[in-house]
């Protein structure tokens, strides 16, 4: 099993990212098993997977998930 974790403390809210990531972590990417929480304050994005191509698809697919979340809170002014 390989595994990554991104965390962020410098962007956004943590908190509100969490909970706009959370619901994506129920969605079922083969060979992976991913976590969402925040820990001392920073976002932590937990991934692990059965291999390199399913830990690398699941990194973009959070990725990408992130700056949607940071880019419409840019874009509304952090509701």
């Amino acid at each position: 099993m390989m595994r990554a974790e991104i965390r962020m403390k410098e962007f956004g809210r943590p908190e509100f990212l969490a909970e706009t990531l959370k619901p994506e972590t129920s969605r079922d990417i083969p060979r992976t098993k991913v976590e969402v929480d925040v820990v001392d304050g920073e976002l932590v994005i937990g991934v692990s997977a059965e291999d390199v191509n399913a830990l690398r698809a699941a990194l973009n697919s959070y990725l990408r998930w992130l700056k949607l979340a940071l880019d419409t809170e840019n874009t509304v002014g952090g509701l």
